[in-house]
This record gives C-alpha cells, structure tokens and sequence, in this order.
C-alpha cells in the first residue's frame, strides 16, 4: 500500500513540473494585478504583439500558486470593431418640380422614425452637382440641413466612382427635401432614407516610423511605402492629400507577406487590402480588415494626370482584448512568445456561458524576460587542455621508450 502512494506522489510531482515547465518554453510574461473577481478582461499592450504568433496561437494565462504550483486560467480572444445598425425608413416621393434652375424632390416620412443617411440613386451616370437639402414638419416653413453639399458620380474608361450620400445629424421630420442645382434635368430612380447607428471601437492609433513617396513616371503611380514602429494590428489608413484641385485616383492598399532574395535582389510578396478611389470630396479614410504587417503599400493609379502631394499618412488600429477566467487564487502572468504553441482549447470558448455585464479590467505590469535552462554542452574530448597535454605525454613516453630500447640493444 505504500510503495503505490509512494508511485503516486511520485506521478503528481511529475505532473507538476511539466506545468511549470510549461511557462519556460515562452519568451516573456507580464504580471496582471488587481484580480478581484472571477471574471476579467486584459487590453494586450503593443509590445505584445512583437513576439507572438500571427494568430496570437501562443498567448497563455499562467498562475503560480502559494504551494508553487502552476495553473493556466482560460480566455476568449476578441476585438472590439465598430458595428454599424441600420434601420431603413419607408417613404412617399410626393412630388418633382424645377425653378430657378433648381430641380427638387419631396419626400413624406409617415413615421416618426428619425434619419440621418439619405442614399441618392439618379439614371444619369457622369455630374457634379451641389444639393440643398431640407426638412419640415408641415411643408410651410423649411429647416436647412445642408447647402451646396456636394454629389459626383464619374463613369469612362478608367474611373468609375460615385459619391451620392447625404449624412447628418439625426432629424426627425415628416418631410424631407432635395434640391439639386444643374443644368440637365436629375433623373432619380431611387431615394434610401435610413437611421445609421454606429456602436463605439476599442480603436488605438498606430505609430507610423517612416513613409516614402516614390514616382512611378514609366507606369503613372505614386507608391507610397508606409512603416510601423513594431508588428501590432492595422485596420485603417487615412492618406493626406496636399492638393487643391478635384482629382479621383483609384487606389490599393497592399501588406508586405515576406520577402525573397534573388542574384538581381530581393522580391517582395504583397496581399491586397483593400481596393477602393482616393478622392477630394471624402475624407480618404479606407478601412480593411486587421494586419498585423510592419509595412504597407499604397499605389495610386495618376493615369495622365501630374501627381498628388502626399502630405501625411494616420493608421488606426482595433485594441485587442481577453476576457479571461480565474477561479484560484495565484499570481497570474500573461506569457507569449512560442513559436511551436498551438492555439488553446478551453470550455468558455464551446459552452454559451453568461457572464456578467460589468466586467472590470486588470492592470498590466512590466515585461519580463523567462529565463531559459541552459543545456550544458559537453566539449569535444580534444578541445580540454588537460587532455591534450596528457595524451601528447602519453605519445612521448611511448616514442621515448622505443628509442630507449633501440638505443640500448647491442649491435650483432
């Protein structure tokens, strides 16, 4: 009976090493402090993101306990992007008329719905128009909304480009108006009347080291090649655009995936982002999903036009968060750092479990280096002095008694 609780503590005490070895395949840890509950979320720090895997697969939440055993509290993984709720808003186009050069459509809002999008559909493919947009309760007496708001659709050969939505402060009015000043009649085929709400993003901007603007005259491009400071999430970048003039550039956004040196230098591998048309009416702000690439390609297209100045570039980037579990009490350490780790596999993740609705966040500390166990190397047996010298005395004791016993025997 003994000797099998003997094998036990044995096997736990096994278990319990491997555990704690566990910590010491990672590259780094960070203290979280604060811990007061079962239930709460860790906003990863920057510095994070420099020495983990693409997929965050190697993050781990490690606890030592006061016996010093270790212990892995489990974690969701998410990010907060923006959710945009759209409630479109039923309509009556009551009339069309024109004066004065100013062509107007009116529209009836049975419902007390509020709007602050309208999306303007027209039959005509190339213009440039300003629009009055207008609002009233009762048709007598009109509030203005915009005045000389701007609305460009471009259809041709190279460019096909249409900028046709009115956003504004949310109203709540039984009639709306637009009036468009042009010279060709506006042919509307169809009005969107919608109430947009945008939830709030855990958003952090990106520091941008360096951006270098290269003229591609041969082909007609402005490149611009953008670099990050360290390696953390990217889902938007806004181009500044120093130029007075209307221009509409088709635009690509490219990360760098790697690179690989040839005999004429090396080739770059780029993804494609995000394809869209960097224009003077909207604020050039072009989202795409996150990357985690220390560089970023932008290529504008100039056709026969002369290049824009690119003035600036701002990068944003969605904070990510871990809403862990902690059941024992211990000191907890957010590690990372493992290039062989696999992504984890915990309960939370499967089970549709409630959590509460006012979660706290822990306070992050430093980051530490873990200390890895040094393997000693057993030097080769001739790089030891010791026994060089014993094995060169070796071969001179052995030449000095040959010589000894040839120098000694008599001659016949």
């Amino acid at each position: 009976m003994r000797q099998k609780q003997n094998k036990f503590t044995l096997f736990f005490l096994l278990i319990t090493v491997a555990f704690y070895g566990q910590m010491q395949n990672y590259d780094a840890k960070i203290e979280l402090k604060n811990i007061k509950g079962t239930w709460h979320t860790i906003t990863l720090p920057d510095v994070v993101f420099s020495n983990t895997q693409e997929r965050l697969s190697d993050i781990r939440i490690y606890g030592i306990t006061a016996k010093n055993d270790t212990i892995e509290a489990p974690y969701l993984l998410n990010y907060t992007s923006p959710k945009l709720k759209t409630k479109t808003v039923d309509y009556k186009l009551l009339n069309a008329s024109t004066k004065d050069g100013v062509y107007y459509f009116t529209l009836k809002v049975p419902s007390k719905d509020a709007i602050n999008h309208i999306k303007l559909n027209f039959e005509n493919s190339n213009f440039d128009w300003k629009v009055l947009v207008e609002a009233s309760h009762h048709q007598k007496k009109w509030f203005k909304i915009y005045d000389d708001y701007r609305i460009v659709a471009i259809k041709n050969s190279q460019t096909n480009y249409s900028f046709t939505d009115i956003t504004f402060p949310a109203a709540e009015f039984s009639y709306f108006r637009i009036g468009i000043k042009s010279d060709e009649e506006p042919i509307l085929e169809k009005a969107t009347l919608e109430h947009q709400q945008q939830t709030a993003a855990n958003i952090t901007d990106r520091t941008v080291k360096s951006f270098n603007v290269v003229e591609d005259k041969k082909n007609k491009k402005t490149i611009v090649n953008i670099a990050f400071d360290r390696k953390a999430p990217t889902h938007q970048i806004t181009v500044k655009v120093n130029n007075k003039i209307d221009y509409y550039r088709p635009i690509k956004i490219e990360e760098l995936i790697d690179s690989v040196k040839t005999e004429k230098g090396y080739v770059y591998n780029y993804n494609t982002l995000r394809i869209g048309t960097l224009s003077s009416i909207e604020n050039n702000a072009f989202t795409f999903d996150n990357t985690f690439s220390k560089k970023i390609r932008v290529t504008i297209l100039n056709f026969d036009n002369q290049p824009l100045k690119i003035d600036n570039i701002n990068a944003k980037g969605y904070k990510y968060q871990l809403t862990a579990r902690f059941t024992e009490p211990a000191t907890y350490y957010l590690t990372y750092g493992n290039k062989s780790a696999y992504a984890p596999n915990y309960d939370i993740a499967q089970l549709n479990i409630k959590m509460p609705e006012d979660i706290k966040g822990l306070t992050i500390g430093s980051v530490t280096e873990i200390a890895k166990k040094e393997e000693k190397i057993q030097e080769p047996l001739f790089t030891n002095k010791i026994w060089l010298w014993l094995i060169m005395g070796i071969v001179m004791l052995v030449i000095g008694w040959f010589s000894y016993k040839m120098l000694s025997k008599k001659p016949e």
